[in-house]
């Protein structure tokens, strides 16, 4: 599957920050991060899925905290699910989204 970044739209550019942000805030316990293609299309009312190895009430503080960053920045709205990356039900439903065609 070939992934195309339109690096002029806004909804990227917002992805783009807070994957930057998450990265810098969470180092080595980030595992991934889902992201499905468009703010309309959500699953749990989310559109964004942080996965992370260990989750705790700091890990989602800090990434509350992107989230707001990101969203007062940017127009497309950041609507995020952390999970663990045992918790596969959850990611496979992100994933099978992400690959749906358009």
């Amino acid at each position: 599957m070939a992934l195309i970044l339109d690096l002029k739209s806004d909804r990227w550019r917002a992805l783009n920050r807070f994957i930057e942000l998450l990265y810098n805030l969470l180092n080595d316990n980030l595992v991934s991060i889902i992201a499905l293609p468009e703010d309309t299309i959500t699953i749990y009312d989310s559109n964004v899925l942080v996965v992370v190895e260990r989750l705790d009430r700091d890990v989602s503080l800090k990434v509350a905290e992107a989230a707001l960053k990101v969203n007062e920045q940017f127009k497309s709205t950041i609507s995020y699910m952390i999970t663990t990356k045992e918790d596969g039900e959850t990611i496979e439903k992100f994933k099978k989204i992400r690959n749906t065609p358009t």
